[in-house]
């Protein structure tokens, strides 16, 4: 787990100060500069406009200023120690810090924020939280039927945004912008995830600083600096800056990485790669990072699928053929439970695609590792975009009987994690696992500036993301033909749920 896996161990000073000054930028963005967005109108690309990008996607727009931080505008009122339940899935089954209790202070950085956060939150409204902690593959059975019956069981859902959909859709979960005392305009709430998950004015999927899900699963690509350097390539830091982080330079500096280290003749995992990502998120992860999406919206944020998107199609061919230049990527194959995060610590790999939680896996990594962005489709694109897998959300179920009570409680729990869990969760995070060198200041800034949550993903998981998984498996780039058959089953889910949230 993430909260004891992280530990301050810098030793000199001079380090220790370089590290301080990357939380200090990383800090400010989240907490002071994200704005509330809207959506983009363009039914076939998600919005260059909607998105704070700089022409090449340099650092040169990236430090803001700091805002003093407002104070939190809510009554004084008190709830007689009111048990706040929180119905909340582990860590270890979301792959991302999930934590929002502690039982005690540990001397662990992130541990003790959250329990410093919680006192201060129920000791102003005299409230007890009260975590519930089920597995994965049970939360969906436990939140629906509790729902359906009509229990209060639960103030608040951390639900994993994918599974979700379908509470939201069958109207068991409270819109935010109904909400009391919530104000989704502040920092402390992702931005992000409002401007791209809202449907027909509707803001069911939320999350905000009391959350550290929605950080860990944020996607960036890892390098071998080793292997950099044995493979005599340039630094991507200095390809990143100058706009140059295509998906063509990205091909060219990895496809000559692999190798047959045992000479056996076959590419295992005891060999060496130029590229590994889990299979069933490097496909959505690159077309998101080319600003495509296979459903999109159009201007009243109502969801739009279109057939003939020639771009994003252009783009999935092109990834494929990438992909798949002989064994340039591993593919382990079988399910999704193989752990790639241990190849790349062993050298393995020159590009590893993965979330920010993955730096866990890196403790014990002697290898220098930097990070980069997902790269540009190619130079025209205006700007990097970041895709983020489906993290938990926070959803307030509709038998959350005191709206009152629940957004006063959520918006005080948000704010007060901004000086709190954030803060050390990034301190930790950052500076002692993804940060190695000056450049990845530049680097993390540019990949939290423009995080995508991808419509397709989330709505549409049965429809689309299954499938859209097996055709990147299979080297499939005919994605014109899988559109073709599979083009009246994601129309009928795109009418249906359109339909659903209008009746909301």
């Amino acid at each position: 787990m993430l909260l004891t896996l992280l530990k301050k161990d810098m030793e000199e000073s001079n380090i220790i100060m370089k590290k301080k000054k990357l939380f200090c930028v990383i800090f400010s963005i989240f907490l002071f500069a994200l704005i509330l967005i809207s959506c983009g109108k363009d039914s076939d690309t998600i919005s260059e406009e909607t998105l704070n990008t700089s022409d090449n996607g340099d650092n040169e727009n990236a430090e803001t200023n700091q805002e003093q931080k407002p104070e939190l505008d809510l009554p004084d009122v008190k709830y007689d120690g009111y048990e706040f339940r929180v119905l909340n899935t582990p860590s270890s089954e979301m792959r991302a810090d999930t934590t929002i209790y502690a039982e005690e202070e540990t001397g662990d950085g992130v541990n003790d924020a959250v329990y410093k956060r919680n006192r201060l939150v129920e000791a102003r409204f005299d409230i007890e939280i009260k975590e519930i902690v089920v597995g994965r593959g049970a939360i969906s059975q436990r939140a629906t039927t509790s729902i359906r019956s009509g229990a209060d069981d639960y103030d608040l859902i951390m639900y994993s945004i994918d599974e979700g959909a379908g509470i939201a859709q069958n109207n068991m979960a409270v819109d935010y912008n109904e909400i009391p005392y919530v104000n989704l305009t502040q920092s402390w709430w992702d931005s992000d995830m409002m401007r791209d998950l809202v449907i027909g004015g509707h803001n069911y999927f939320v999350t905000g600083a009391f959350s550290l899900a929605h950080y860990g699963k944020t996607q960036g690509i890892f390098f071998n600096k080793q292997l950099l350097q044995d493979l005599a390539l340039d630094s991507p830091y200095g390809i990143v800056n100058a706009g140059k982080w295509t998906f063509d330079k990205f091909h060219e500096m990895a496809k000559g990485a692999s190798k047959d280290l045992d000479g056996d003749g076959v590419f295992t995992d005891k060999d060496q790669y130029g590229f590994m990502a889990w299979p069933w998120i490097y496909g959505n992860a690159f077309i998101a990072g080319a600003g495509q999406q296979m459903v999109s919206k159009d201007e009243n944020d109502m969801h739009v699928f279109n057939l003939n998107n020639e771009k994003f199609i252009q783009v999935f061919q092109k990834l494929m053929g990438i992909m798949h230049d002989e064994n340039m990527l591993y593919d382990q194959g079988g399910g999704g439970d193989f752990d790639y995060a241990p190849m790349f610590v062993n050298d393995q790999s020159l590009f590893f695609s993965s979330n920010m939680h993955s730096a866990v896996s890196f403790r014990g990594m002697e290898t220098d590792f930097g990070i980069i962005p997902l790269p540009k489709y190619d130079e025209n694109q205006n700007g990097y975009h970041t895709y983020v897998f489906p993290p938990p959300v926070m959803l307030v179920p509709t038998t959350s009987f005191d709206l009152n009570r629940t957004g006063m409680i959520l918006e005080a729990l948000c704010y007060e994690s901004t000086d709190t869990v954030v803060k050390a969760y990034y301190d930790d995070l950052l500076k002692t696992k993804i940060s190695r060198d000056d450049d990845s200041e530049a680097m993390l800034d540019i990949i939290f500036r423009n995080r995508i949550y991808s419509v397709t993903d989330i709505y549409y998981m049965p429809e689309t993301f299954e499938q859209f998984y097996e055709l990147c498996r299979n080297k499939d780039a005919n994605i014109v033909s899988w559109l073709e058959k599979n083009e009246n089953r994601i129309a009928a889910a795109v009418e249906k749920n359109n339909q659903a949230f209008s009746d909301n």
